[in-house]
């Protein structure tokens, strides 16, 4: 949770539900989380979800990749970054995926780029309320 609220994420309240959430995400065979350690403490995370398609090979949706801000500069982002290139061509996607938050800052997008990404579009999203 320490690592979510240092990149300035909300934290998830500690109760049932997050642990039930956190379950799920970890057991998704649809998805992939990691997280990098240094010293038993979690310094960075990534997850990456797949979409799969009738018509086309399935595609790599980059959900997160964060590193706390102590351990950046160090290649912990690139190596997340590099296994999920890996494991994305080995369940045999075409392409991955990423949207970059409207805050987010120029060191992120020159990851991306340093790694292939290229801007493609822009992305549109609908919200739906929380009751559903």
């Amino acid at each position: 949770m320490a690592l979510l609220v240092q990149s300035g994420l909300p934290a998830p309240p500690p109760d049932r539900p997050t642990l039930h959430r956190f379950r799920a995400l970890v057991a998704d065979l649809g998805a992939d989380f990691y997280v990098a350690e240094v010293d038993g403490a979690a310094v960075g995370l990534v997850h990456v979800t797949y979409a799969r398609q009738l018509a086309v090979p399935p595609v790599a949706r980059l959900d997160q990749l964060l590193v706390a801000e102590a351990y950046r500069r160090r290649g912990i982002a690139a190596a997340l970054l590099a296994a999920m290139q890996g494991r994305a061509r080995r369940r045999g996607c075409s392409r991955m995926a990423c949207a970059v938050a409207a805050g987010a800052g120029p060191s992120g997008r020159g990851l991306l780029q340093k790694h292939g990404f290229r801007a493609a579009g822009e992305r549109f999203e609908l919200a739906f309320d929380a009751d559903v």
